[in-house]
């Protein structure tokens, strides 16, 4: 929940699953397709 309404948000794995969902939803609800910024350093740490 937010501050001024409710929200509700997915977390997907690759942009393929989040753009498939964005099109399901689109039409019926208010959808943004976002991503999370990822600096320079962070994207080199090995995993």
């Amino acid at each position: 929940m937010t501050g001024s309404g409710s929200c509700v948000y997915g977390i997907f794995q690759d942009k393929k699953t989040a753009k498939s969902a964005y099109y399901a939803l689109k039409d019926k609800y208010q959808v943004y397709l976002c991503s999370s910024y990822q600096s320079s350093r962070e994207s080199r740490v090995e995993k």
